[in-house]
């Protein structure tokens, strides 16, 4: 099971965090606990108790999503902003042939490097995950194993 959590970007990271482990722990019928939400030296972010589940934080524009299993897990929210897309993606040699194509295969690599904890370049060769446009001109890339699940978290 994966749990995603999403927020208005005024909710720190580690509020949602927090959020999203006590909603996960609740679902699976656990003991609610508190835990240190720190972020290691390659900047992933953990909860530090042994035994915490994997969590996995994206922020774009106005939107804080976060991703949180028993199994490693990424997610990634991009917005769709004007760049060259084309140049990026010859860059990394993705085959994308629209500016959605790229958001969609680009989220999709960031979700799985922060899964795998695997350089961008290599996801960048194969991106996997789950893609969602249910936010208008926002890609959302979550990889992971397990049905997913989807609640929101408001400031107060």
């Amino acid at each position: 099971m994966i749990l995603t959590v999403f927020s208005h970007k005024k909710v720190p990271s580690a509020a949602i965090a927090r959020y999203a482990l006590a909603e996960f722990l609740r679902l699976n019928g656990r003991e609610i606990y508190d835990a240190e939400y720190l972020h290691r030296a390659d900047g992933s972010p953990y909860f530090d108790r042994e035994n915490a589940p994997y969590i996995s934080v994206s922020h774009s524009a106005d939107y804080v999503a976060a991703a949180i299993s028993y199994s490693p897990v990424g997610i990634d929210i991009q917005a769709h902003t004007e760049i060259d897309y084309d140049k990026i993606a010859e860059r990394f040699g993705m085959k994308v042939n629209s500016k959605e194509d790229f958001f969609d295969a680009f989220s999709a690599a960031e979700a799985k490097t922060k899964a795998l904890r695997v350089p961008l370049a290599e996801s960048l060769r194969s991106p996997e995950g789950k893609i969602f446009h249910f936010i208008p001109r926002f890609t959302l890339a979550i990889y992971g194993e397990g049905e997913i699940f989807f609640t929101f978290c408001f400031e107060g």
